[in-house]
């Protein structure tokens, strides 16, 4: 079974820059990516349950190319509370800014990171311009739908907001059924403390 930390190699998330057009028409594809295996983050495996289905949308605002990715994806992977493997069902929705043009910083080095035109069409907010070298043809997309899909799987999963979990005594299930073990209110390490005071 794989288990993947980075974008799977066979995954093909590339789009030719010449098909995204200056006319204000957005360049769309879908994708059914493959996931032979389990997604680790947060410190636990993610089993994939069938492809990752992702669309992008890429167009021009300015000078700069806009591509938004949407990704859904289901997952299998052990409730937090009792154990038992539950469903997990992902959606992420992610915009992305790219521009062609070298990002020069105040000493004249080229950097990473360019502040974008200020045209009615670019995203809202502080967004970041990743520069993109312009002799290429083609844009990869693969860390990018990468982050989107690593960005919204949760830290925690249910099976249920009313999951009673596993009994702390005997670690059976108590959604299953009612072990009849009896919690004790104190830490059983001070009973001694409190035979000390009946003395």
């Amino acid at each position: 079974m794989n288990r993947y930390v980075a974008p799977p190699g066979e995954w093909d998330c590339g789009i030719l820059l010449s098909n995204i057009k200056r006319n204000g028409k957005p360049y769309c594809i879908d994708l059914a990516l493959p996931l032979d295996g389990s997604v680790e983050y947060w410190g636990q495996s993610y089993m994939a349950d069938g492809p990752v289905s992702v669309s992008i949308t890429a167009n021009y605002a300015g000078e700069n190319i806009v591509v938004r990715v949407e990704l859904e994806g289901n997952f299998l992977l052990p409730c937090s509370r009792c154990l038992c493997e539950t469903g997990l069902a992902i959606n992420g929705d992610m915009r992305y800014l790219f521009t062609l043009r070298p990002a020069v910083d105040e000493g004249g080095r080229h950097g990473r990171h360019a502040e974008p035109d200020d045209d009615d069409d670019a995203p809202d907010g502080d967004v970041d311009v990743i520069v993109i070298d312009g002799y290429n043809a083609e844009l990869d997309l693969s860390s990018y739908v990468w982050e989107t899909l690593i960005l919204n799987l949760p830290e925690k999963v249910l099976c249920g907001e009313d999951c009673l979990g596993l009994c702390p005594i005997c670690g059976g299930n108590r959604n299953i059924t009612g072990c009849g073990c009896v919690a004790h209110d104190t830490d059983p390490r001070f009973e001694v403390l409190r035979d000390l005071g009946s003395v």
